[in-house]
């Protein structure tokens, strides 16, 4: 890890609730595309967004202009042979689901595929609420850049949307990039895309609970595990009942409830019986691993920052 994404994890890790303030929309948004909009399916845009980091690093090669104006002319973008082995070990999917998730692209028409070779569609980058997933990635930048010390390589200098838009074509491979590894750290942990999208969703519900108490305590030394007590406090743990997960989350109501089982099993979620809502507790067996898998994520979203602001 370089010193610029050791300052950055510091500067997330202080200001962790304010910080996500803005990153749990931003991962709640691109979720709610992948599975509403985009491919209509968790996993099968997890494969999309890997084709199209690969498409967006093809057109940079080629391009000058990154905006995403000039961006969206594109008709298509061939990125040539893909084996199907190798997206299945980059994205840890069964080789047989990454077939099948393909030909449900190109059927779609994100994709086209002959003799192995894939070319992107413009339709692949024809991003539903795009102004609003630029915002909320804009206003993490900026908690980031409005804390980094003034000895840094990276200019301090405020991240507006009109930035992020001129130069799309690099900053959109690092946010989909994190969001990838974000998706693959919270898969392993709670089993499938589902359980994270429903998990994450009732841990925003919590967040915004959070957000208007007035009463943020010192709870924990450790800013992460802080940040947990607080979120999972009786009075900010008002849970989400499975028809508003449904409505919230796009995932029908009958496969919300069978993913709310697995993860009330695994005490990753609790149900308030008497009301049938679920929320994040906070007595759980879960919560050293909850905690460490947000610390991994810090990292990751370090990284990928770091990356973003070097860019523009």
């Amino acid at each position: 890890m370089t010193n610029e994404e050791q300052e950055i994890t510091k500067i997330i890790n202080k200001n962790y609730k304010e910080y996500n303030k803005f990153h749990y929309p931003l991962s709640y948004q691109i979720l709610y595309l992948w599975k509403n909009y985009l491919g209509k399916d968790l996993e099968t845009n997890l494969i999309l967004s890997n084709l199209t980091i690969k498409a967006l690093r093809i057109y940079n090669q080629n391009n000058k202009k990154k905006s995403y104006k000039e961006f969206i002319k594109t008709k298509q973008i061939s990125i040539g042979k893909v084996k199907k082995a190798e997206l299945s070990r980059e994205l840890l999917i069964p080789r047989e689901t990454i077939r099948r998730k393909l030909e449900d692209l190109k059927k779609e028409n994100f994709i086209d595929m002959v003799d192995g070779n894939i070319d992107i569609n413009r339709k692949s980058f024809e991003i539903k609420d795009l102004d609003t997933i630029i915002n909320k990635y804009s206003k993490c930048l900026n908690i980031i850049v409005d804390n980094l010390s003034d000895d840094k390589t990276i200019t301090k200098k405020s991240i507006t949307e009109d930035c992020l838009l001129n130069n799309f074509s690099k900053c959109w491979i690092n946010l989909m990039s994190m969001m990838i590894e974000l998706s693959l750290i919270w898969r392993k942990f709670l089993k499938s895309m589902e359980n994270w999208f429903i998990f994450g969703t009732c841990g925003l519900n919590q967040m915004y609970n959070l957000k208007d108490s007035k009463n943020f305590r010192d709870l924990h030394p450790d800013n992460t595990e802080n940040f947990f007590l607080n979120l999972t406090r009786e009075e900010t743990s008002r849970g989400l009942n499975p028809t508003t997960i449904s409505d919230l989350t796009g995932i029908p109501r009958q496969t919300v409830i069978r993913n709310l089982k697995n993860l009330t099993k695994s005490k990753a979620l609790e149900k308030d019986t008497r009301r049938n809502l679920f929320y994040v507790p906070k007595n759980t067996s879960q919560q050293k691993s909850i905690v460490e898998t947000l610390k991994k994520i810090q990292l990751v979203i370090s990284q990928n920052v770091n990356k973003t602001l070097i860019a523009i």
